[in-house]
């Protein structure tokens, strides 16, 4: 069988799995909260710790692979900025497409990378997702300050909620680990590494589980803009920005998974609490987790 719908199938199967069990209420609605949050930021810390804390970063070119990663998050943002003028869109909904354009499932393409390339694949998602955890937020903070319809927000408040993220704490503690070739006691260190195989199963069921198909109801036109724009430009993007760097091999096509990855359940709240259309987020959501399992493989049979 083909190698890529060897490492998907699974990822996306355990996706469908969540939604399934949601929609069979064998548990209660109000417990898939919670599940998510334990997955996200309880669990999920626990694995981007025993990722980087065990990794051999002497093998990658950092400089070059996470510039590369950080433009692509900055070129988007610039895209969505530059198309601003042509849309006869509302301020607060704008800022909810930029989000959408802007932001990625970090959790995902983690799963992603594991499956199809194993530890090196793990590694490099997870230095993304440390470098890319503040700079999204301040980008998307930055445009609901100047769009949206809530209150100005305390930069202060905002910026210490972003440096005390668990998953900037758990990624933060596993590089000082491994930089400083720190020693941990073995059951310390199979703890953590067990907590964090929980992490991706209760991610995945959480991710089916928050698909909400009502929700794509909400403005179908420009959600369709914004799912081609995140599942179809995002892509090429990242892969350009990777490759103009000389980037090649498995770091370009993280590359190309970061750009390919859909929206986060994020946005959603970001919107509700600085006054973006959360709505319409949710149904982006929704959209662009259902279109990814057709535009992921898509892209890497062309390009990974």
């Amino acid at each position: 069988m083909n190698p890529i719908i060897t490492a998907l199938v699974p990822v996306f199967g355990v996706i469908f799995v969540g939604w399934l069990l949601r929609r069979s209420h064998l548990l209660p609605e109000a417990s898939w909260g919670p599940i998510s949050r334990l997955a996200y930021l309880g669990l999920s810390p626990a694995l981007l710790f025993s990722s980087i804390s065990h990794a051999d970063l002497s093998e990658i070119q950092l400089g070059t692979f996470m510039a590369a990663a950080m433009l692509g998050f900055l070129g988007m943002a610039a895209l969505t900025l530059a198309i601003k003028p042509f849309l006869k869109i509302p301020d607060p909904t704008f800022t909810s497409l930029f989000q959408a354009t802007s932001r990625w499932n970090g959790l995902l393409i983690l799963a992603l990378g594991i499956s199809l390339f194993g530890d090196e694949g793990e590694i490099l998602v997870a230095l993304i997702m440390v470098a890319s955890i503040p700079l999204v937020n301040m980008e998307c903070v930055a445009v609901l300050a100047v769009w949206g319809d809530g209150a100005a927000p305390k930069w202060d408040s905002i910026i210490y909620r972003i440096l005390t993220n668990p998953l900037i704490l758990g990624s933060a503690l596993g590089g000082i680990v491994n930089l400083g070739n720190i020693p941990l006691p073995e059951m310390v260190g199979l703890t953590i590494d067990l907590l964090g195989q929980a992490a991706l199963p209760l991610i995945l069921l959480s991710v089916g589980a928050g698909l909400n198909f009502t929700a794509m109801k909400a403005r179908p036109r420009l959600l369709g803009l914004s799912v081609f724009i995140k599942l179809m430009i995002g892509p090429l993007v990242f892969y350009g920005i990777g490759k103009a760097l000389g980037i090649e091999g498995v770091p370009l096509t993280i590359l190309l998974l970061t750009g390919a990855s859909p929206g986060a359940a994020s946005a959603y709240v970001l919107a509700q609490q600085m006054g973006g259309d959360a709505p319409y987020s949710a149904g982006d959501i929704t959209a662009s987790a259902l279109f990814c399992f057709i535009t992921i493989p898509f892209w890497l049979a062309v390009l990974g």
